[in-house]
């Protein structure tokens, strides 16, 4: 079972279904309710979700202290873990954990003055803290969630604005929590948050029944024709509690929420780069000053020299796991370098090439597959010679029965520069075959 269908209860499930595939990356996403009907619950419930994807959460809290927000999480996942009988739920904890950082900004918001809790100096103190995670603890997170952004403050239209620029300059989903005192109008409105629509793409309410907490979406990016749907949802775990929620392998994939990790260069890599624009997916390109054979330039990441030490790898170490001497390759080190970005940004692995009678990948596109077995990662291998999908059981290549399709949101594309028209179709059949017909 793939950890994003453990969670089957989770609000997120419906949202796929209602508001687009959900809220995006490059988004802001707003959570309201009135005092106590269960905001912070509900984002613990978003992130657990997103970690559960194997995606980086990264939690700021204006209304706890970091040690009650990990006790939310610690709950929420105990819920879960009893409900779905995990057979191992420590090491599924421990493994979340790994992509989750949680900041408190409760001394902050407690001890400045009432003008200063909110807008733009708010936003401020939250930019820092995303600085510090990217640039310290070499944390990007895919979801920045903010619990109790004050709305009282001045200059709250800029301050939306500011988060706005945040989430796509990461290319993250950023979720808010805000207090209200009023209800929705008739025509589904807060009028707290009217003035800074333009800035969010969703807007989530929350209203307490007698036994539970309904939710009910107000805005859903630029669609008018928003989904009716009457959801209940546990008031402590904010599990879903209605049975109507369709499971995973029913649920089409939206390519929005995926991002593509490849190298750019000519041939399957460039394939897949225009394969990820046709459906328009998020793709990443890493290359480094210098490389001839680059031509995909969309989200082009060219790494330093320092970056690029930190995927270093012995030539000799290399030479040996690949079976071939690669020390006279010219800029070999750093097209090995950047093939470590690559693969250890996914979490699924699809090469085009040919695998040779000694089991390695022929190429330089055999190291991308050699560090996916390294790091025991899926991967897949389309053999242009036979051409056919094979996977790695552990032990050896198997052929596939059925095509293998994408299934974790980070994945990597690669292989070789002498990409036939059999390769071409292999990767146009394994997005279609993944997320149906292509946007454009």
């Amino acid at each position: 079972m793939y950890r994003s269908e453990i969670n089957e209860r989770s609000p997120m499930r419906v949202f796929e279904r209602s508001m687009h595939g959900g809220l995006g990356r490059g988004n802001v996403g707003v959570i309201a309710a009135r005092p106590g009907v269960g905001k912070t619950p509900m984002l613990v419930q978003i992130g657990l979700d997103d970690l559960l994807r194997e995606r980086k959460v990264l939690h700021l809290s204006h209304e706890h202290a970091v040690d009650h927000v990990r006790a939310y999480y610690d709950e929420i996942f105990h819920d879960l873990a009893m409900w779905k009988r995990l057979e191992d739920p420590e090491r599924v904890r421990l493994d979340i954990e790994r992509s989750r950082l949680i900041f408190s900004h409760l001394g902050h918001t407690k001890t400045a003055p009432p003008s200063l809790r909110g807008g733009a100096t708010s936003v401020s103190r939250i930019l820092e803290t995303v600085t510090f995670a990217k640039d310290t603890a070499h944390f990007n997170p895919d979801v920045i969630i903010i619990d109790g952004f004050d709305l009282s403050g001045p200059g709250m239209h800029e301050a939306f604005k500011a988060l706005h620029k945040v989430a796509r300059d990461l290319s993250a989903e950023v979720w808010i929590s805000v207090q209200t005192t009023e209800g929705p109008t008739a025509e589904g409105l807060l009028p707290t948050l009217e003035k800074v629509y333009p800035d969010v793409a969703c807007v989530v309410y929350l209203e307490a029944n007698r036994d539970s907490v309904s939710l009910r979406l107000l805005k859903d990016h630029d669609n008018q024709d928003l989904a009716d749907f009457h959801l209940r949802l546990d008031p402590h775990s904010m599990r879903i509690l209605d049975t109507d929620v369709r499971s995973a392998s029913e649920r089409p994939k939206d390519a929005r929420r995926f991002r593509m990790h490849s190298g750019g260069t000519r041939g399957a890599e460039a394939e897949f780069g225009a394969c990820a624009e046709k459906w328009g997916m998020q793709e990443v390109n890493y290359s480094f000053a210098g490389h001839k054979f680059r031509e995909r330039t969309r989200r082009f990441v060219e790494l330093t020299e320092e970056e690029l030490r930190q995927g270093d790898f012995s030539l000799v170490y290399v030479s040996k796991r690949l079976g071939r001497v690669l020390s006279e390759i010219p800029l070999v080190r750093n097209i090995l370098q950047t093939i470590w970005y690559q693969i250890n940004a996914a979490s699924q692995v699809f090469v085009i090439g040919a695998i040779q009678e000694d089991g390695h990948v022929r190429g330089g596109t055999g190291w991308g597959a050699e560090l996916a077995r390294l790091w025991k990662k899926p991967v897949f291998v389309f053999d242009q010679d036979r051409k056919a999908w094979f996977a790695w059981n552990g032990t050896k290549w198997e052929l596939c029965v059925s095509p293998p399709s994408v299934n974790r949101e980070n994945f990597a594309g690669i292989g070789t520069q002498n990409l036939t028209e059999d390769g071409k179709k292999a990767i146009f059949e394994l997005f279609a075959r993944s997320f149906g017909a292509p946007a454009a």
